[in-house]
């Protein structure tokens, strides 16, 4: 009986899914993109080795148009898209509706398609209409990875036409470190079906029509959960955003194009005007390549610094009524500044250890790392209070007394827009010139172990597929 049941367990892992990493992608924030905007776009996520774009949509009168753009455009760069259905902002998608826009793009090759040919379809929200689900599978078939968290995952499985599952839960609430509880919460539940799991950086929103207006906990979230990523090994990683501005958590290229979310959402200033994030991709080709091995070492083209900050203190302006949590999530409202701490965060990608020094108004102080990887290779993560000072600010990188990269950031100011404080962070990167030093002996951080085991946690990755091999 035990070897009947291993025998099954092992089945179950040969049918595991290829690993891929996809970044939620807001169509409506691409009205008025050119050829060259998604160009742009798609050639700096594969460089990011970004596997495929989530494209969210509510239901609307162009994004017929917007939609089959964007698959020339993947096509010819031999990229990915797949639909992440959207009911929340315009409402419940008529059931007709997907079935024609499902029939009209998941037959393109730019479709991202699983290990077994079907199609990847994804919701925001939509639990409302489950029982649609039935009969548009029956049309178009599918593999279907709604995210419901509204409801429990137990709850989401029950209707059979839910091939796995997706989680919005990427941001700890309030002062809590952020853990893996409800990523283990789904994946317990799935059972082996695929999960997949959110990562973002940061989260600010003050948009006056939307009635939104709070900050959830970034600070060093970017670091963490993808450290969480290489533990969890899920079948999937989602990205949390590649461009919604107006929640502060893009990863790709300001287009200003884009930028109408904050007239249209009446927000009270512009938030993202000077505040780019390029530098959270510089290190995603390493940190998604160790996830697809399983959480073992990859390799390092560069070695390279980034860093993030808010450019106004938090006490150096008006609050703006910004909230840390929401009440829209049932969640204990604190003060901004309780959630969000007035520091420099800073990692860097490295053949070997490092010296970190801050410099701000000409005042420089030694850091260090609070987080180093295993055996010296790998990505160190630190920070450093500002201490209420204000002007310029440097991020330097050094070896032995040389340079090896250095970021002229973004002066902190206590000269607000509109007297509001932003609680947005500004990213900035730099890749070092210097030649790279030989390898050290000795494994990464998660190279020695498969943390993720098959299904009830029995078999480890690499003997479930070793054994299926000899299966087969």
């Amino acid at each position: 009986m035990q070897v009947f049941f291993l025998v099954v367990l092992l089945a179950s892992a040969c049918q595991v899914q290829a690993k891929a990493v996809f970044a939620h992608f807001m169509l409506g924030n691409s009205d008025n993109y050119t050829k060259a905007n998604w160009e742009q776009d798609i050639s700096a996520a594969k460089e990011a080795h970004i596997d495929a774009f989530a494209i969210n949509t509510g239901f609307g009168l162009s994004i017929h148009r917007m939609l089959s753009d964007a698959f020339a455009a993947a096509d010819e760069l031999d990229f990915k898209l797949f639909l992440s259905l959207d009911y929340s902002g315009d409402g419940h998608w008529p059931q007709d509706q997907v079935i024609n826009y499902l029939k009209d793009f998941t037959k393109l090759p730019a479709y991202f398609k699983t290990d077994d040919n079907k199609p990847l379809v994804s919701t925001f929200e939509g639990d409302q209409a489950a029982g649609d689900w039935k009969n548009i599978k029956d049309k178009v078939d599918c593999f279907f990875v709604p995210e419901w968290s509204a409801l429990r995952p137990e709850k989401s499985l029950s209707h059979k036409e839910v091939d796995g599952l997706m989680s919005w839960t990427a941001w700890p609430n309030g002062t809590d470190p952020m853990t893996t509880d409800k990523d283990k919460e789904y994946m317990d539940a799935l059972q082996g079906k695929p999960y997949i799991m959110p990562v973002s950086p940061w989260f600010y929103t003050n948009l006056v029509r939307f009635h939104k207006n709070w900050v959830w906990q970034g600070d060093d979230l970017w670091y963490t959960r993808w450290q969480q990523v290489l533990e969890l090994q899920p079948e999937y990683v989602e990205i949390l955003t590649w461009n919604d501005y107006g929640e502060s958590h893009y990863i790709g290229p300001i287009h200003q194009s884009g930028l109408a979310v904050f007239d249209y959402g009446q927000a009270p200033f512009d938030y993202a005007k000077g505040m780019p994030h390029d530098g959270w991709r510089s290190f995603l080709p390493y940190i998604v390549d160790m996830y697809k091995n399983g959480g073992k070492d990859a390799e390092i083209e560069d070695e390279g610094l980034v860093s993030w900050y808010r450019v106004n203190p938090a006490s150096a302006c008006s609050s703006g009524k910004t909230t840390g949590n929401t009440v829209t999530q049932a969640q204990q409202t604190l003060e901004p500044q309780e959630v969000l701490q007035d520091k420099v965060f800073f990692s860097a990608l490295l053949e070997s250890s490092a010296d970190i020094s801050v410099t701000i108004d000409g005042k420089s102080r030694a850091a260090s790392w609070t987080h180093t990887p295993d055996g010296g290779k790998g990505i160190y993560h630190g920070s450093i209070p500002i201490h209420n000072q204000t002007g310029a600010v440097a991020v330097t990188l050094t070896r032995d007394n040389q340079l090896l990269a250095e970021i002229d950031g973004h002066p902190i100011t206590s000269d607000c827009v509109k007297n509001m404080t932003n609680w947005n962070a500004w990213v900035g990167n730099a890749t070092s010139t210097a030649p790279k030093p030989s390898s050290p002996s000795g494994s990464s951080k998660h190279e020695s172990s498969s943390t993720r085991l098959i299904l009830s946690g029995l078999v480890p990755l690499a003997v479930a597929w070793t054994l299926c091999f000899v299966l087969i």
